[in-house]
């Protein structure tokens, strides 16, 4: 069956056994480097397993200072064995292999490190334009691609293909369109051939001569003024022949204008639209073609080559929806071929959205997965019940029988498919009804045990008894609550595509995404006048690139007038009313038509009964959330391939976790969400964050089935105890950080402080306060300056914030909150210094209170979220609570100031001594020091991995690659200039010139001592910048620490008071660590404390945090206190500071207020 598609054909020296090519499409496979992967080598060599004759490796960067991460490159001797290893995997299973050579030109701005390299000068956005590359650059591109071509050769490749299309560099010259240059490479089209040309000479001249060399090129440059035509791309094949080019493999597209839709082609796009451009360029220059375009069916490919159209064909997305999809079609089993159908959402939307990793498919989800999720076959067959007959119960069912499982599959209504039939009714989308029925017949055929008109209720599951249950029951249409929506006149999308009801006339279609514009062009279709109302700025905002250009181009060919930026108000007879700005508008209708999106349906009854039985139970699709296809398929496929493995099944046969998360829009809270969310069968997470556009955006990359939001104000009790009311875990991440608590000290003290009382009064407030555990994450500013020779530190050393940082003072009281709150489970994480940090921090003058050997050992944000996501696992062990620990990423992350500055700023060849005059930064009053006990939290929570030199290398490499590229390394202020910019951000109020000028002395006796220290300081020959000792030191905690504080009696306690100026008043010992008793500070202020507060967190008297920082005077006094000040400051430094707020008022307010 088809004899001419798989008949051999031979080019040059090299044979391939059939005419289909697997050709080169980005992946990301190679993540955040350009090495060959595993995953990528897996990907290939299932598609020769299955049958392809060439595997053309995706898009291979032939110049090292313009290639970009994400994509794969060959600028470099060093990525030869990771090539050769792919080839060899290919070969294997034998299929050839070629490489696609290519310099991105544009599209390697993907990569901000790249340099983007251009034909001519473009103007990229107002104000900045990116100069054309000179000469000498021309030339060491074009010896970078022979280069290439001879490592290419050393790989193992078969052959090469030169990528001359879709903007790349060689089409940017050759494209009149593009290439605006007046000197010998632009102008006249022999001038603008000449790059390309010496690129095709240089590969051949690098490469054997029975090697072939394939040429990618558009057919013509569609929409674009002055682009190619078909005519000069014929000219240009003809020379590229003469130049050593065997093969055209012709496509179309350009990343300029609306023609990227021909590059990775819709549904929307008719099958093989390109084949005949790709015919006439064969005929009239007679060379070996390769047809390109939605070529996803072997009978469109066969009739392509029976016609002499074409001497190949690709068929990339086909081969990604079926590894198989080669050795099926040639053993003539049609009918179990998965076919592409178009959608463009894996292959295309996943390589065009940052924050996917890689791409997928939504007809296989296993693409790039192909070990991890590949369908093996079971020993234990176990019965699954899968509520459900949609795109994704559908799948669940196939693929848990060919696993050899018993799948019944229970549809409520009268037939399979659900809503993807629905979509299939849409104009153009006949391809994906007819997938998800050559589904529904798959699973007939195999057997699948099929229940239709059957609701999953709980005594069905008790009845059958599975294993697991898997809900896909899928999703419903939102009604909003827009007054008249119940009118008669008023129907929803999907009773239209449904044909459950018609209409005619005007029609107003309510909602402008993806459903919405197709049911307005199924209707337009149908001769009705529509209008369409959508809230966002945009209407098909939930489309990619592609589609989105055609459906677009759709709609207004239709006839339809789009709306955006209205909020419909009301539906009345006759009209629909919205609001656009300030502008009520009305449009008069014969029917309105909702499509505002969808919601999940109730699936309570069947997951209890599931719970009932003891089964395991899964969502996947719509039925968790209403999103795409891709998502259901994605996670039916999961679901089935790893239901029985025993770590799965002893997560999903029991409810989910409901972990808090306040901070989620910060650093440490994203990360955290990432880990959290990566474990959906163990937690589903509630986001509490502070609404505003900037969080809407941070948040939506987030949107799933297992994440909640929360949108509410940290200050406002009622909005925190709804987001606690119900879990499991609270991570109260969230706080006014420095610089903005600098800014606003009296706000930083309600919000932290009132944040962490309001969420242990609701944690009290719960059924059962003993189930809830808080994570409370304090701060190393807590502990304060602790700089040479005191730099070793550990919980239990004295609380010390430094004077004027009421982020600090914050964390203080808010800490001690939470260590005298009562709660069962409540841990404080002191975090430390962050990375990455900060950015808005660099323009504030906060950079002025660091002191040079100020030391922080810092924490990865990454393994700071591991740390938050482990605490909530089921293996901590009760020990771990009511404690405080330390948080960093270990040994490796000790840094001084001026030492972590030369790692981000060595690329630059900047130091410390050219950003500050050596008198400009303070001596203390900062906060950091090494950890003497921060493994302690690691040997519990197992979170550190990434090694030191891995993570500061990569911090430099990036800062290298930056410099590296001239564009970017323009933008950079020189030293002098960030040393002057330094200067005005020290003029703010807090910096140094700023106290100096307005004779501010408590800022400069706090940071200095007094201005005649700080006059001292004549050069940077008078400061010694050093790594402090790496040799731990302890300070005296004032008890038998060998005892343990559990273990302590009362003369214990009296002598631990003492040490610190004061007494223990209690009469007899308490109850417990975690009783209050009282003491009395060397001020004579009596408190109540636990022993675990003052002993094990290093608390001591509230009141004399009070009013003022007067911490000589407590040195003095208090011995265990003098060890982090008197080695510092000596006797000398005995100033009072007045505190403008009191963090001591504001608690005790804030607990008088919420009855604490």
């Amino acid at each position: 069956m088809f004899e001419k598609l798989f008949s051999p054909i031979r080019i040059r020296g090299m044979e391939l056994k059939n005419r289909v090519i697997m050709p080169a499409m980005g992946t990301k496979f190679s993540g955040n480097t350009s090495f060959v992967t595993d995953k990528l080598i897996n990907y290939h060599a299932a598609r020769a397993k299955g049958g392809s004759g060439l595997n053309i490796v995706e898009v291979s960067s032939v110049h090292t200072p313009s290639a970009p991460r994400q994509f794969l490159s060959i600028s470099d001797d060093m990525f030869i064995p990771g090539m050769k290893k792919l080839t060899d995997a290919i070969h294997a299973e034998g299929g050839k292999a070629g490489i696609q050579l290519w310099q991105g030109s544009l599209a390697v701005g993907m990569d901000q490190t790249a340099q983007i390299l251009l034909a001519s000068d473009m103007e990229v956005e107002p104000g900045m334009t990116i100069p054309g590359i000179g000469i000498d650059t021309i030339k060491e591109v074009v010896n970078s691609y022979g280069k290439a071509a001879k490592r290419a050769v050393e790989a193992g490749f078969d052959c090469i293909e030169f990528h001359c299309a879709h903007t790349y560099l060689p089409h940017s010259f050759l494209s009149g369109g593009i290439n605006h240059r007046t000197d010998e490479y632009g102008g006249s089209f022999e001038n603008r051939a000449k790059f390309p040309l010496e690129c095709i000479r240089a590969i051949r001249e690098n490469i054997p001569e029975d090697m072939p060399l394939f040429m990618r090129i558009g057919a013509q440059d569609d929409d674009l003024e002055g682009g190619l035509t078909i005519e000069e791309v014929i000219d240009f094949c003809k020379l590229a022949g003469e130049s050593g080019v065997d093969v055209l493999d012709v496509s179309r597209g350009n990343i300029l204008s609306s023609a990227l839709k021909y590059e990775v082609p819709p549904i929307d796009l008719p099958r093989g639209f390109n084949v005949e451009n790709a015919a006439r360029i064969r005929k009239e220059t007679g060379m070996l073609t390769v047809g390109v375009g939605r070529i996803n069916i072997p009978s469109l490919a066969e009739s392509y080559l029976e016609e002499d159209k074409v001497d190949m064909v690709v068929m990339g997305r086909a081969q990604l929806a079926d590894p198989d999809f080669c050795n099926k079609a040639k053993a003539g089993d049609l009918d179990h071929i998965t076919y592409c159908i178009g959608c463009d959402q894996g292959c295309y939307d996943y390589f065009e959205n940052t924050d996917t990793p890689q791409i997928s498919c939504l007809r296989n989800p296993a693409v790039g997965y192909e070990e991890e999720y590949a369908i093996r076959k079971t020993e234990q067959p176990e019965t699954v019940l899968v509520a459900g007959g949609g795109i994704g119960g559908l799948h669940a069912a196939i693929v848990l029988k060919k696993r050899g499982h018993h799948p019944i599959l229970c549809e409520k209504t009268d037939r399979l498919g659900g809503q993807f039939v629905l979509a299939g009714e849409a104009p153009r989308k006949e391809e994906m009804k007819n997938a998800v029925l050559s589904m529904a017949r798959q699973a007939e055929e195999l057997c699948v045990d099929i229940c239709l008109d059957t609701t999953v209720t709980k005594e069905l599951i008790a009845e059958i008894n599975p294993h697991t249950v898997i809900n896909a029951i899928g999703a419903e249409p939102i009604i909003p609550p827009i007054p008249g929506a119940d009118l008669p006149h008023v129907v929803n999308s999907h009773d239209i595509l449904g044909g459950k009801v018609s209409v005619s006339g005007n029609i107003v279609v309510i909602g402008g995404g993806m459903v919405g514009m197709e049911v307005a062009e199924y209707l337009a279709e149908r001769g009705c006048q529509v209008t369409d109302l959508e809230m966002l700025p945009e209407f098909c905002m939930d489309l990619g690139s592609p589609r989105k250009i055609c459906v677009t181009e759709h709609i207004y060919a239709a006839g339809i007038t789009p709306v955006t930026d209205i909020t419909v108000t009301a539906i009345e007879e006759g009209k629909v009313i919205g609001k656009k700005g300030d502008e009520v508008m009305e449009f008069p209708c014969d029917h309105a038509v909702i499509a505002v999106g969808a919601a999940s349906r109730c699936g309570k009854e069947i997951e209890e009964g599931a719970r009932a039985i003891g089964a395991g139970y899964m969502k996947v699709g719509d039925a968790g959330q209403a999103r795409r296809a891709i998502d259901a398929v994605r996670e039916a496929h999961i679901a089935a391939v790893t239901f029985d493995d025993p770590e799965v099944y002893q997560d999903v046969v029991k409810p989910q976790k409901l972990v808090m998360v306040t901070g989620v829009t910060g650093t440490m809270g994203q990360e955290t969400l990432k880990q959290l969310l990566s474990r959906s069968n163990r937690f589903k997470v509630r986001a509490f964050a502070r609404p505003s556009d900037v969080n809407r955006k941070k948040m939506k990359k987030f949107a799933g089935p297992n994440l909640e939001i929360c949108w509410g104000d940290l200050g406002n009790y009622e909005d925190i105890k709804r987001a606690v009311d119900g879990a499991d875990y609270v991570l109260h991440i969230g706080a006014m950080v420095s610089p903005a608590a600098d800014k606003y000290p009296e706000k930083t003290l309600y919000t932290n402080i009132g944040s962490t009382l309001s969420i242990i009064k609701a944690i009290k407030e719960q059924p059962d306060p003993d189930k809830v555990h808080f994570v409370y994450v304090g701060t190393v500013a807590e502990t304060g300056n602790r700089t040479y020779p005191i730099h070793w530190g550990r919980v239990g050393d004295p609380i010390n914030p430094s004077i004027f940082d009421y982020y600090a003072l914050s964390k203080v009281f808010s800490e001690m909150a939470v260590f005298e709150s009562g709660l069962k489970h409540w841990v404080s994480i002191r975090q430390t210094g962050q990375h990455p940090s900060n950015e808005s921090a660099g323009e504030e003058p906060i950079i002025f209170h660091q002191p040079a050997n100020c030391v922080l050992e810092w924490s990865t944000s990454i393994e700071s979220g591991i740390c938050m996501a482990n605490i909530c696992e089921d293996w901590v062990p009760e020990s771990f609570w009511r404690k405080g620990y330390n948080l960093s990423s270990g040994k490796g992350y000790r840094l001084a100031c001026w030492e972590q500055l030369e790692v981000e700023l060595k690329p630059m060849g900047i130091t410390i001594k050219d950003l500050y005059d050596a008198d400009a930064l303070p001596f203390y009053n900062f906060h950091g020091h090494y950890f003497s006990d921060a493994d302690k939290l690691d040997e519990i929570l197992h979170f550190r991995c990434i090694p030191a030199e891995q993570y500061w290398g990569g911090v430099q490499e990036e800062m290298q690659r930056m410099m590296d590229n001239p564009m970017i390394a323009a933008m950079f202020p020189t030293a002098e200039q960030m040393k002057a910019h330094n200067k005005e951000i020290g003029q703010k109020k807090g910096g140094l010139y700023y106290a100096l000028e307005h004779n501010d002395e408590d800022w400069i006796k706090a940071f200095f001592g007094s201005r005649e220290k700080r006059a001292a300081i004549k050069s940077w020959d008078d400061v010694e910048l050093f790594h402090p000792s790496e040799e731990v030191t302890y300070l005296d905690h004032g008890y038998d620490e060998e005892k343990g504080i559990e273990n302590l009696d009362l003369e214990d306690l009296k002598k631990a008071a003492e040490f610190r100026g004061g007494e223990c008043l209690a009469e007899e010992m308490p109850a417990d660590i975690y009783t209050p008793i009282k003491w009395k500070c060397a001020d004579g202020h009596i408190f109540e404390m636990s022993v675990n507060t003052a002993l094990h967190g290093g608390h001591w008297c509230p009141e004399c945090l009070a009013h003022e920082w007067h911490y000589g005077d407590i040195a003095k006094k208090n011995p265990f206190y003098a060890q982090v000040w008197t080695p510092i400051h000596g006797e000398e430094d005995d100033y009072v500071i007045s505190m403008e707020f009191s963090g001591y008022d504001v608690s005790n307010e804030l607990k008088k207020k919420l009855g604490l």
